[in-house]
């Protein structure tokens, strides 16, 4: 599994879609979804029911994913 601190999530992710990732909250609570779209101010996921979730990257606290699915989308990342 990787952590993504806040900070570096548009670095690295900024160009993938499609990645399953959970994100979790500055609040705690956590989000689980595809991502759709990553801006250095937001973070687009579509969870399992189809339903589009926009956070803020400042409302994160981390991104976790496995690093064995991204090698799918760019060895790069890990």
């Amino acid at each position: 599994m990787v952590r993504l601190d806040s900070k570096i999530i548009f670095s690295k992710l900024g160009h993938i879609t499609g990645l399953e990732i959970n994100t979790v909250l500055q609040n705690g609570h956590t989000y689980f979804g595809k991502i759709k779209s990553v801006t250095s101010d937001f973070i687009t996921l579509s969870d399992a029911r189809s339903h589009l979730h926009k956070i803020a990257i400042s409302d994160i606290y981390e991104v976790i994913y496995d690093k064995e699915d991204v090698k799918t989308f760019d060895p790069a990342v890990i």
